[in-house]
């Protein structure tokens, strides 16, 4: 043997004896290695369970190989490996600070100690709810669904199903004990050898993993790799799949890379700019003009979906008073609702704007910095009477906070109302506390029509304005016992949780859906047989439609507030006025049209700040373009229909899909790949629409002296 060779031999052994020192030497019953590696382990397990059983994982993407998912799993070990040494070195310095400096009188201590426990039973709590989102909607909490949930936790608990909010409950709390408790005194009470041989295994398993990861690492973005189809799917499973440790690394990660958004737009496009026209400017203009002062109200029918009604080619009679009007009117057969979730499409046929204003979720401000007109403010500013009755709790999403502008006569929605809410039929502590603090949830819609027809009745024979939201077809769509279903079963043997239920059990969820717009339909008939009676109906314009639409696992989800295709973002349109030629109409149309085009009946001048146009006198346009936008906990999208294709940019997958509407109404198959001109024309176009949305909100100088421009076709 070389002296070279006994050196190296040498050092080897003086390694290994260094190493077995260190065990020797160190205390490892007093250490937080022993029971760290046993948490560990337990996460570990937890992990590989839940990726094996949730569809939507990880494990599951068969478009990536076996080895590569292998590799996967291996990152979000390493990832998972990060936050417990963050967590364990965070509470281990809050525990030694406690014991050091914070005096043992009063029980000081035991409250830091109890807060340090709290502290890790919600962190498990968030653990489990973001693995339990996944489940239903395929998305892990992030900043983004945090932003979304922060300003309404309450309202969003209602739609929480009991018993998965019990499970991740009762679960957090039994690890919160385990990990803090029970691990750290089993562990303690075992052999030095036996304490060795975990932190032994622990570390060989994470070098593993290690190694793993850096092989995936490698086979995504080696080289050209990361532009393959392969590094690009590898790339995207592991951001958006691998477990909610990795999902918030890449949050964070795409936090520290952001840089500041060019929203300067090409040339190429014109873009319409309207200076602010005061109110009494337009009423003056409305006093000279020849107009009509019918009456005006817009239904709003929650998930409603335009496959539901037989204008809209329905094999059933699910809606027979929506159905009696359309006879009575025009029905729009190709109208898109601009958001597939309440909060942004709900105010968008009463303001006619576009609801994207930031480049995350949205929450709409008190008293907010740019001008908003909406359409029962120009009717208010001539003599209408106005109000507005919603079986919802406007509070989502801060809605109220733009529907007040002071020009309604009467508000009523779940918050206020004096009727009782879902709730309050198997919980009326919880319900009467929610209702006090305003986080009640929805109304019967029977209730909703009983207001605005005691409403109606207390006017003068003046003109009125009147907004209504239907909630009863909302999930799980909820109707009294004794109303008679005509379509579904009065129980289920499943369970219909909001984004999610038994894919098999579709077609008797959405009979169960047909019932409960059924409900809405009897109440909407009670208040048209009404309005006959009070000899109002034959001078009333009366608009209906959908906030949205419902998925029933046409594209792989259910329910909606996800992705923008057909299913949820196309909703009927019907409206009726006295004199106005009935029939069908296959124009494009979407909802920021809705205002402009009642204006347009009345006869008033058009008001510069609405971003649609009056669909009745206006000359169709072939090439009109349509938009819409996502920004949920489900999806972040953006879409665009124009020259009858559908582009939809995917913001988390970073990808276009392009449908031809014409040969694939159902949207089946992405033809970007072998449209890639097409995709670039329509992409930019929705970008531009996208910055000019986002620029104009987030510049106060715009706001101050033009409304939110238009992206001329």
């Amino acid at each position: 043997m070389t002296p070279e060779n006994l050196a190296t031999t040498s050092s080897r052994v003086n390694s290994k004896l260094s190493i077995f020192a260190f065990f020797e030497k160190v205390d490892l019953r007093k250490s937080a290695l022993a029971p760290l590696a046993i948490v560990w382990g337990l996460f570990a397990v937890t992990e590989l369970a839940l990726q094996a059983f949730i569809s939507r994982s990880a494990f599951h993407s068969f478009d990536v190989p076996v080895g590569a998912r292998l590799l996967l799993f291996c990152r979000s070990l390493i990832d998972l490996t990060l936050f417990l040494l963050l967590l364990a070195a965070l509470f281990r310095l809050i525990l030694s600070i406690n014991k050091r400096f914070v005096p043992s009188w009063l029980g000081l201590r035991r409250l830091v100690t109890s807060v340090v426990f709290v502290s890790l039973w919600l962190a498990l709590i968030l653990y489990g709810a973001s693995w339990g989102l996944f489940w239903q909607t395929g998305s892990f909490i992030d900043s983004q669904v945090l932003i979304f949930m922060a300003p309404h936790p309450l309202q969003v608990f209602h739609w929480v199903d009991v018993d998965v909010a019990v499970i991740i409950v009762t679960a957090a709390a039994i690890f919160a004990l385990a990990i803090s408790i029970w691990i750290p005194r089993w562990a303690i009470r075992q052999s030095h050898a036996v304490q060795k041989k975990l932190i032994m295994t622990w570390g060989w398993l994470v070098g593993i993993a290690t190694v793993g990861a850096f092989l995936g690492s490698l086979y995504s973005s080696w080289g050209d790799r990361q532009f393959t189809r392969a590094g690009i799917l590898y790339s995207r499973t592991q951001d958006n799949r691998s477990g909610p440790f990795t999902y918030v690394l890449t949050d964070f990660a795409k936090y520290l890379n952001h840089t500041h958004e060019d929203l300067s737009i090409n040339k190429q496009f014109e873009i319409v700019e309207r200076p602010i026209l005061p109110l009494d400017q337009y009423k003056a203009l409305a006093a000279s003009s020849n107009h009509h002062l019918w009456n005006v109200i817009i239904l709003t029918v929650e998930s409603l979906r335009a496959d539901q009604l037989r204008a809209y080619a329905a094999n059933r009679d699910v809606m027979p008073a929506v159905n009696a009007l359309a006879k009575e009117g025009r029905a729009f057969l190709n109208t898109y609702t601009q958001s597939s979730h309440t909060n942004y499409a709900t105010i968008v046929p009463l303001s006619s704007h576009y609801p994207l204003r930031s480049a995350t979720a949205y929450t709409y401000p008190v008293n907010p910095s740019y001008p908003r007109v909406l359409i029962y403010d120009l009717l208010k500013s001539i003599g209408y009477r106005t109000a507005l009755f919603s079986s919802s709790n406007e509070n989502w999403g801060s809605m109220i906070n733009y529907l007040n502008t002071g020009s309604l006569d009467r508000f009523i929605h779940a918050a206020n109302s004096k009727r009782p809410t879902y709730l309050m039929q198997t919980d009326t502590g919880f319900a009467i506390w929610a209702w006090e603090s305003q986080n009640a949830g929805s109304v019967d819609d029977r209730f909703t029509v009983d207001e605005a027809i005691e409403w109606i009745d207390g006017l003068n024979d003046g003109p009125f304005f009147l907004a209504m939201n239907f909630q009863n077809s909302h999930l799980p769509y909820p109707v009294p016992p004794d109303f008679p279903r005509r379509f579904g079963p009065a129980k289920l043997d499943f369970t219909i949780r909001f984004a999610h239920f038994p894919k098999d059990k579709a077609q008797i969820v959405k009979d169960v859906y047909a019932d409960s717009l059924a409900y809405v339909d009897l109440q909407i008939g009670r208040l048209f047989q009404h309005l006959k009676e009070k000899n109002k109906w034959d001078n009333t314009v009366i608009v209906v439609t959908g906030d949205h639409g419902q998925a029933f696992y046409e594209h792989g989800f259910a329910s909606h507030a996800s992705a923008v295709f057909d299913e949820v973002m196309k909703v009927p349109l019907v409206i009726r006025a006295p004199g106005l030629q009935v029939g069908l109409d296959h124009r494009l149309a979407q909802h920021v049209d809705i205002a402009p085009s009642v204006i347009g009946l009345l006869g008033l001048p058009p008001h510069p700040s609405f971003q649609g146009i009056d669909l009745f006198h206006t000359t169709p346009d072939p090439r009109r373009s349509v938009y819409m936008v996502a920004q949920t906990p489900d999806a972040y999208q953006y879409g665009i229909v124009r020259s009858g294709y559908k582009l939809i940019y995917d913001e988390r997958e970073r990808e276009n899909l392009l449908f031809d509407l014409n040969q694939d109404p159902g949207e089946s198959k992405n033809i970007a790949e072998v449209q890639p001109a097409l995709v670039i024309e329509l992409a930019n176009r929705l970008n531009a629409w996208r910055k000019l949305q986002i620029g104009y909100y987030s510049d106060a100088r715009l706001q101050a002296r033009e409304y939110p421009p238009i992206l001329k076709d």
